[in-house]
C-alpha cells in the first residue's frame, strides 16, 4: 500500500502532467538614479542585463536555452527528448512514460528514499512527462539548490537503478490504473477516442500503458529504450530562472559535465502526416455510465503553423458560446459541452459532451448551434474573443513552469524558442473574414457533409438512442 507521502507525490505528478501551459512573460526595467553633488558617472554600478533568451551548446551539440524570468528565485529545468510516443511501435504504448518514471525512482548514487527525502526537505520536485512528439524530464527547485537538483536528475537520467522491485511495483500500479480507466466512462471514452482518431497514424501509439501494450512491456525493453533516449541528437535543454551572465556560464559548465558525454547516435525523427478524419460513429457500452452519455465529435483541423489555426480557434470560441446557450442552457441536454483540439504538431478538432441526458435529438441540437453562427454577431464580439484568446494562451506567465512549457512547445512546434511571443500580434491581426472563412471550411462541413466522427460511451441500452 502506498504511503500518504507517496500518494501526495503521485497526485502532484498527475497535476503537472495534465496541466498544459502556453505563456508569455513581459519584462520592463526602470532605473532609479539618486544623484547628489558629489556623485560621479564612473561610480554608478553597471547592472548585468541578460537577454530574454540565451542559447548555448554543449560539446556534443545539445542545444541549451536559458529563458530569463527576472525576480524569480525558482529554477525550472527541462530535458527534452525528441520523438515521443510517435517514435515507438503502438504495441509498446506507454513504455517511454514508464521508463522516465522509473528512472526517477532511484539511481546508482541516489536511492528512492534519498530522492524523496531531498524533495521533501529542499522542495526539489522531479518531473517526467511523455507526449506524442517529445517527452521531458526535469526539476523545479529554489535557485540556491540548483546544483544539487541537477546532480540528482542527471544521475537518474544517466544511471537509473531500474530494479526488478521498482519495475514490478510500477507494473502492478499500472494494472490497477488500466482496470480503473476501462471501468470509468471518461477513461473508456479516452481509450476509444485514441483508437478511432489515430488508427494507422504515428499518434496511434499511446503515451500511457494500455491493456494491449501492458503484456508486451518487459524490463529488458525498458533498458533498451533508455539507451535509445541517451542520444545527443534527440536532446534539447530548457532552463527558466533569474540569471546573470556569470550564472549562465557556470551552469552551462555544469551541464557540460553532466550531459556533455552523451553520445551522438543515428536517429531519424518520425514523419507526422496530416490526420485523416473518418466518418460514422463508434459506440462503446459502459456499465458505470448508467444513463449518462459521454460524446466526442472529431473533425479536421489545420496544423499548428497554419495561417488558419488562429482564426479557427477564435471561431470556436463563438461556437462554444452557441453550444452552451442552446444545447446546455436552453435544451438542458448536457451537463457541459465545449470544443477543443487533440494531437501534437498535427491536430484534430473536437466537440466534447460531458454527461448527456437527452440523447435522441442531441445531434440535431449540436447541428442547429453550428448552423446559427452569425457573422454580424461575431464581428461585435471579435475583440472580446481576441482578448480572451490572448489571456488564455498566456495566462500561465505567472509561473516558471508555464514559461518552460511555452518555450518548449514553441521550439518544438513553431521552430523557435521565442516564436510564441509573436502570438498576440498574430491574434490581433485576424479579421472577421478570416474567422468566417475558417469556420466555413472546417466546422460547417460537420453539418452539411457529416464530416465528423462521433465516439459515444453510455449504458448499453442507450447507445441506439443517439442518431449520429
Amino acid at each position: 500500500m502506498q504511503s500518504i507521502k507517496s500518494k501526495k507525490i503521485n497526485n502532484i505528478k498527475r497535476f503537472f502532467r495534465n496541466f498544459s501551459f502556453f505563456s508569455i512573460f513581459l519584462v520592463s526595467f526602470c532605473s532609479l538614479v539618486v544623484s547628489c553633488g558629489s556623485t560621479k558617472v564612473e561610480d554608478i554600478v553597471q547592472i548585468d542585463i541578460v537577454d530574454a533568451f540565451t542559447q548555448k551548446h554543449l560539446s556534443n551539440g545539445i542545444p541549451v536555452v536559458f529563458k530569463q524570468n527576472r525576480g524569480s528565485k525558482i529554477i525550472v529545468f527541462r530535458l527534452v527528448f525528441e520523438g515521443g510516443a510517435s517514435a515507438i511501435d503502438k504495441s509498446l504504448g506507454g513504455i517511454e512514460d514508464l521508463t522516465l518514471d522509473l528512472a526517477l525512482r532511484g539511481s546508482e548514487k541516489y536511492s528512492y528514499e534519498t530522492i524523496k527525502q531531498l524533495e521533501y526537505e529542499k522542495s526539489i520536485f522531479l518531473y517526467s512527462s511523455s507526449g506524442k512528439e517529445f517527452s521531458t524530464v526535469g526539476f523545479t527547485c529554489i535557485q540556491r539548490d540548483m546544483s544539487q537538483a541537477l546532480d540528482l536528475l542527471s544521475e537518474c537520467v544517466k544511471n537509473p537503478k531500474f530494479s526488478d522491485e521498482d519495475f514490478n511495483q510500477k507494473m502492478t500500479e499500472l494494472s490497477a490504473s488500466i482496470s480503473q480507466q476501462k471501468s470509468d466512462p471518461s477513461g473508456a471514452l479516452s481509450l476509444a477516442l485514441s483508437k478511432a482518431a489515430f488508427e494507422n497514424h504515428p499518434y496511434a501509439t499511446t503515451t500511457s500503458v494500455t491493456e494491449e501494450s501492458y503484456s508486451n512491456i518487459t524490463k529488458t525493453l525498458v533498458n533498451g529504450l533508455h539507451q535509445s533516449l541517451l542520444n545527443a541528437l534527440r536532446i534539447k535543454i530548457v532552463v527558466v530562472g533569474n540569471f546573470s551572465s556569470e550564472l549562465i556560464d557556470d551552469f552551462t559548465a555544469s551541464l557540460e559535465e553532466k550531459f556533455g558525454d552523451i553520445p551522438r547516435k543515428a536517429y531519424t525523427a518520425p514523419k507526422i502526416p496530416k490526420i485523416t478524419v473518418k466518418s460514422g460513429k463508434v459506440a462503446v457500452a459502459n456499465e458505470q455510465a448508467g444513463n449518462t452519455g459521454y460524446v466526442v465529435g472529431l473533425f479536421e483541423y489545420p496544423s499548428r503553423d497554419s495561417k488558419e489555426c488562429v482564426p479557427l480557434a477564435i471561431s470556436l470560441m463563438y461556437l462554444d458560446d452557441l453550444l452552451f446557450s442552446q444545447v446546455r442552457e436552453k435544451a438542458g441536454a448536457v451537463y457541459s459541452i465545449n470544443t477543443g483540439v487533440i494531437g501534437g504538431r498535427e491536430l484534430l478538432g473536437a466537440i466534447s459532451v460531458y454527461k448527456a441526458s437527452k440523447k435522441e435529438n442531441l445531434k440535431q441540437l449540436i447541428f442547429d448551434a453550428i448552423s446559427s453562427f452569425d457573422a454580424d454577431t461575431l464581428e461585435k464580439k471579435l475583440n472580446q474573443y481576441k482578448n480572451k484568446y490572448i489571456a488564455t494562451v498566456f495566462s500561465s506567465s505567472q509561473t516558471a513552469a508555464g514559461l518552460a512549457s511555452s518555450v518548449i512547445s514553441s521550439w518544438e512546434f513553431l521552430g523557435s524558442e521565442s516564436a510564441y511571443l509573436k502570438r498576440p500580434e498574430i491574434i490581433e491581426s485576424v479579421t472577421k473574414e478570416e474567422v468566417v472563412a475558417a469556420y466555413e471550411k472546417y466546422v460547417v462541413p460537420i453539418v452539411k457533409e457529416n464530416a465528423a466522427q462521433w465516439i459515444i460511451v453510455d449504458g448499453e441500452e442507450n447507445l441506439e438512442k443517439y442518431d449520429f
